[in-house]
Protein backbone atom coordinates (compact mmCIF):
# COMPACT_ATOMS: atom_id res chain seq x y z
CA UNK A 1 0.00 0.00 0.00
CA UNK A 2 2.81 2.41 0.83
CA UNK A 3 4.45 1.83 -2.57
CA UNK A 4 1.21 2.58 -4.41
CA UNK A 5 0.49 5.81 -2.54
CA UNK A 6 4.08 7.00 -2.95
CA UNK A 7 4.02 6.45 -6.73
CA UNK A 8 0.53 7.93 -7.10
CA UNK A 9 1.57 11.04 -5.16
CA UNK A 10 4.65 11.64 -7.39
CA UNK A 11 2.55 11.25 -10.53
CA UNK A 12 0.06 13.83 -9.22
CA UNK A 13 2.90 16.30 -8.48
CA UNK A 14 4.35 15.81 -11.96
CA UNK A 15 0.96 16.46 -13.54
CA UNK A 16 0.53 19.60 -11.46
CA UNK A 17 3.98 20.88 -12.43
CA UNK A 18 3.39 20.18 -16.13
CA UNK A 19 0.03 21.93 -15.98
CA UNK A 20 1.58 24.95 -14.26
CA UNK A 21 4.42 25.21 -16.78
CA UNK A 22 2.01 24.77 -19.68
CA UNK A 23 -0.16 27.55 -18.27
CA UNK A 24 2.85 29.85 -17.93
CA UNK A 25 3.93 29.15 -21.50
CA UNK A 26 0.40 29.73 -22.81
CA UNK A 27 0.16 33.02 -20.92
CA UNK A 28 3.52 34.15 -22.29
CA UNK A 29 2.56 33.36 -25.88
CA UNK A 30 -0.89 34.96 -25.63
CA UNK A 31 0.53 38.04 -23.88
CA UNK A 32 3.13 38.49 -26.60
CA UNK A 33 0.58 38.11 -29.40
CA UNK A 34 -1.88 40.51 -27.76
CA UNK A 35 0.89 43.01 -27.03
CA UNK A 36 1.93 43.06 -30.67
CA UNK A 37 -1.65 43.31 -31.94
CA UNK A 38 -2.80 45.98 -29.50
CA UNK A 39 0.35 48.16 -29.45
CA UNK A 40 -0.57 51.65 -30.66
CA UNK A 41 2.84 52.40 -32.23
CA UNK A 42 5.97 50.72 -33.45
CA UNK A 43 8.66 50.03 -30.89
CA UNK A 44 11.01 52.82 -31.97
CA UNK A 45 8.22 55.41 -31.79
CA UNK A 46 7.17 54.17 -28.36
CA UNK A 47 10.77 54.33 -27.10
CA UNK A 48 11.10 57.91 -28.39
CA UNK A 49 7.85 58.90 -26.68
CA UNK A 50 9.00 57.34 -23.40
CA UNK A 51 12.39 59.08 -23.63
CA UNK A 52 10.72 62.42 -24.40
CA UNK A 53 8.29 62.02 -21.49
CA UNK A 54 11.15 61.08 -19.14
CA UNK A 55 13.15 64.13 -20.24
CA UNK A 56 10.15 66.43 -19.77
CA UNK A 57 9.45 64.97 -16.33
CA UNK A 58 13.10 65.38 -15.33
CA UNK A 59 13.08 69.02 -16.47
CA UNK A 60 9.88 69.69 -14.53
CA UNK A 61 11.33 68.10 -11.40
CA UNK A 62 14.54 70.13 -11.67
CA UNK A 63 12.54 73.35 -12.08
CA UNK A 64 10.35 72.47 -9.10
CA UNK A 65 13.37 71.69 -6.92
CA UNK A 66 15.09 74.93 -7.97
CA UNK A 67 11.91 76.82 -7.07
CA UNK A 68 11.75 75.17 -3.66
CA UNK A 69 15.43 75.90 -3.01
CA UNK A 70 14.87 79.52 -3.95
CA UNK A 71 11.93 79.76 -1.51
CA UNK A 72 14.04 78.21 1.26
CA UNK A 73 16.91 80.60 0.53
CA UNK A 74 14.52 83.55 0.67
CA UNK A 75 13.14 82.37 4.01
CA UNK A 76 16.68 81.89 5.30
CA UNK A 77 17.67 85.38 4.17
CA UNK A 78 14.62 86.90 5.83
CA UNK A 79 15.27 85.04 9.06
CA UNK A 80 18.89 86.13 9.02
CA UNK A 81 17.94 89.83 8.46
CA UNK A 82 15.55 90.00 11.41
CA UNK A 83 18.07 88.83 14.02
Amino acid sequence: MSYYSRNYHNKQQDTTLVGFLLGCLTGLVLGTILGVLVAPHRGDITRRKIAHKAETTKDNMVEAMEGQLEILRDKGDRNGDTE
